[in-house]
């Protein structure tokens, strides 16, 4: 697998589970950076992730009743900017101790032809 890095991660990033369709007008998307994740063009962090040497580590702590760890890998020999996918496991864990929920998934790099909401956060910060 190939290695992670920060600077080729940073970005937007859709979540498909399963074999959810894609919509790429979908302004459900997820924004990686510096170690945080938002969601779309909210400003609010929604989780933070964590990079091992070949995955990446992703804890959301949404106002939700369960706790959500997606790893992510990337299947390829190499991992860069033009990077477009990778597998996505995530694990859903209930605070009453029951049987966590696996799900099977992708991250999809969310590609535009227009100034993405990283390229404005980086302008204005």
């Amino acid at each position: 697998m190939a290695s992670i890095t920060e600077a080729a991660l940073q970005g937007e990033w859709f979540y498909l589970v399963e074999d959810q369709s894609f919509d790429r007008t979908s302004r459900e998307f997820y924004v990686l950076d510096r170690g945080e994740v938002r969601l779309g063009t909210s400003p609010e962090a929604v989780g933070v992730y964590t990079l091992g040497d070949d995955y990446v580590v992703i804890r959301l702590h949404r106002a939700i009743p369960f706790t959500t760890t997606i790893t992510l890998s990337s299947n390829d020999a190499t991992f860069n900017k033009t990077t477009r996918i990778l597998a996505a496991d995530a694990t859903h864990t209930l605070p009453d101790g029951s049987d966590p929920l696996y799900l099977y998934g992708t991250f999809i790099r969310r590609v535009a032809d227009y100034p993405s909401v990283c390229d404005v956060w980086r302008r204005v910060r």
